[in-house]
C-alpha cells in the first residue's frame, strides 16, 4: 500500500508550457518521499447505508529503488479492531513480477505464504476491505511506463493552478479495471491531490484526493479520501505518527519480525 510514501517532491515552480504530460507523470511518481518509514494508518470506511468500520494498522516500509528487481518492502501490523490484534501482512514488491507476500496469524503461530491463486479471494464479503474504496489498485502507485500521458488544459483546484494529465493503459490488464485515469498534479512541488477513475464504460467511478504533509526534505501522504462516485460510499484514510529514514534493516523484513510483532522493531 504504501509505497504511495515514497512519491516525489521538486523545490523549484516551473512553468506549465515546459512539460509534456510524460513528463509531469514522472515527476510525480519521482517525489522524494525518505528512504524508510514506521507510521500508523487509520481506516475508516464508510457504507451508504451510513455504517462505519474502523480499521487501525502500523505500517513498516522500506523503498529499494530496484536493486536485485525489489521496490520496496513492508509490513502492516493489525492493532484495530481487538480480535485482529497481532495479525501482519508483508508483501515485497517487484519491479517485473507479481509481488511475494506473507500472512501471521497469531492463533496459529505460523507465518504462511499467500499464493498468487488465493490473491482475489482475500477481498470477499469477510475481508475486512470489501467495501473500501481505496484499493490497492488506486493506493499503489503505478509504473509511469504502463500507460499513456496526455496533458490537457490546466486548471484551478482548492485555489491554485493544477496540471491536468490523462493516463490510459498501453495494454490491457486484467489486474488493472481502470479505462482512464484523470490526475490533477500541483505545479509547484508535481504533487498528485486528486485522481478520477474511469470504468471500462467510459464513466466516473471513483475520486480519490490526498493532502500530503512535508516532513524534513520529503512529502507523504496525510489525508486521504476515496469516493465511489455511483454508491456514494466512501473511505477515510489518515496516517500519523510518521518517522522517515530510520535506517530500518534487511532483516526487518522477515518471517522472524512478524512472529515478534511491530514492538521489536518500534521499540
Amino acid at each position: 500500500m504504501i509505497v504511495l510514501l515514497s512519491m516525489a517532491w521538486w523545490t523549484r515552480p516551473v512553468q506549465a508550457a515546459e512539460f509534456t504530460g510524460e513528463e509531469i507523470v514522472e515527476k510525480a511518481n519521482a517525489v522524494e518521499g525518505g528512504a524508510d518509514s514506521i507510521s500508523r494508518l487509520s481506516f475508516s470506511i464508510y457504507k451508504p447505508d451510513g455504517s462505519e468500520k474502523k480499521l487501525i494498522y502500523t505500517m513498516v516500509w522500506k523503498e529499494y529503488g530496484g536493486k536485485d528487481g525489489v521496490d520496496d518492502k513492508v509490513i502492516f501490523f493489525s492493532e484495530y479492531p481487538p480480535d485482529d490484534k497481532g495479525k501482519s501482512f508483508m508483501s515485497w514488491v517487484y519491479e517485473n513480477k507479481k509481488n511475494d507476500e506473507w500472512m501471521y496469524l497469531p492463533e496459529l503461530r505460523m507465518v504462511r505464504k499467500v499464493t498468487h491463486g488465493e490473491e482475489h479471494r482475500h477481498h470477499d464479503a469477510e475481508d475486512d476491505f470489501a467495501n473500501s474504496v481505496l484499493t490497492q489498485a488506486t493506493l499503489a502507485p503505478r509504473e509511469p511506463g504502463l500507460d499513456k500521458h496526455a496533458r490537457l488544459k490546466d486548471e484551478e483546484l482548492d485555489g491554485h493552478s493544477d496540471y491536468v494529465v490523462e493516463s490510459a493503459p498501453k495494454q490491457a490488464d486484467q489486474n488493472y479495471p481502470y479505462q482512464k485515469t484523470r490526475s490533477w498534479v500541483t505545479k509547484d512541488s508535481f504533487l498528485p491531490e486528486r485522481t478520477d477513475y474511469f470504468g471500462k464504460s467510459g464513466e466516473a467511478e471513483k475520486r480519490q484526493t490526498t493532502k500530503w504533509k512535508k516532513i524534513g526534505d520529503a512529502w507523504v501522504w496525510e489525508h486521504v479520501v476515496g469516493e465511489d462516485l455511483k454508491t456514494h460510499s466512501h473511505t477515510v484514510l489518515d496516517i500519523s505518527d510518521i518517522r522517515l529514514n530510520n535506517g530500518l534493516k534487511d532483516e526487518v523484513f522477515t518471517a522472524r519480525t512478524m512472529l515478534l510483532g511491530k514492538d521489536s522493531i518500534t521499540r
